[in-house]
């Protein structure tokens, strides 16, 4: 380009880069010469030399979910208002997939990532990412390393139990979509703590785990409601789930409220 134009490669850089101290003339040659050779900067090689890609990466268990879908739709739209584009990845709660995505951070694929679901711990990420730029969204993580948002999930499922209890509800039941996050387990805790606080008895058997869709929210139902339980309130881990209990009560000939209590989480 500096030989077709007759200007120097620092003048051709700065057309390039759109630099504002560069005569009009100057830009006009260049970019004649740009369109004669068809030239397309190598965007890998600038953000090799800047080092930086202007790109953050989204980590999601799954795209087509309630939640997770306006999430992510937020934050995309807030980084491109600041020059950011995302580039989301989904887990499907992998976490082979998740240490996939820490190495494209490593390697400087991605300037950051925000991490909306994972099965690490902060010791485990930390460990992956080293002292590059990591937020967590959504998990609550109890970290001294990591930037963590997200709400107090054990709080939340203690006041929803805590008011099932007072409405006159004895026997509920917990639904974990995947017990082994550490949001799951504060769900837990809060459930607990809130029959401990009132005086109920609370075990184990009250916890199920692995239900998160319409239509194991049916087939959960189906089997409660057939076997005549004696559950008169039930915590969703998802409002998906909540949804198919409330088709499997409705088929069942189960009134809600008045029977059983819902309370769908997301």
């Amino acid at each position: 380009i500096a030989r077709l134009s007759g200007l120097s490669k620092s003048t051709v850089s700065r057309v390039n880069n759109n630099h504002p101290h560069v005569s009009e003339e100057s830009r006009k040659r260049v970019m004649k010469a740009i369109e004669e050779l068809s030239f397309v900067r190598n965007a890998r090689g600038v953000h090799l030399r800047i080092k930086s890609t202007n790109t953050i990466g989204v980590t999601i268990p799954v795209l087509d979910h309630p939640y997770f879908s306006p999430l992510v739709s937020k934050i995309a739209e807030k980084c491109r208002k600041v020059g950011y584009k995302i580039v989301i990845f989904q887990t499907y709660y992998s976490i082979d997939e998740e240490y996939e995505i820490y190495e494209k951070l490593t390697q400087n694929e991605l300037d950051a990532v925000i991490i909306t679901h994972t099965l690490l711990t902060e010791k485990d990420i930390k460990q992956r990412v080293g002292d590059k730029i990591v937020m967590v969204c959504n998990e609550p993580l109890q970290t001294g390393c990591l930037d963590v948002f997200s709400l107090n999930e054990s709080e939340a499922v203690y006041s929803a139990t805590r008011y099932l209890l007072k409405k006159g509800r004895n026997y509920l039941l917990f639904c974990a979509d995947e017990e082994r996050t550490p949001l799951q387990q504060q769900r837990w805790e809060g459930f607990v703590q809130a029959h401990l606080d009132l005086n109920k008895t609370c075990t184990i058997q009250q916890k199920i785990s692995g239900y998160s869709t319409i239509e194991e929210g049916i087939l959960l139902g189906d089997e409660i409601f057939l076997d005549k339980s004696n559950y008169d309130g039930i915590l969703a881990g998802s409002d998906f789930l909540a949804v198919g209990l409330l088709t499997s009560a409705k088929k069942h000939g189960v009134s809600v409220p008045k029977e059983l209590s819902i309370i769908g989480f997301d």
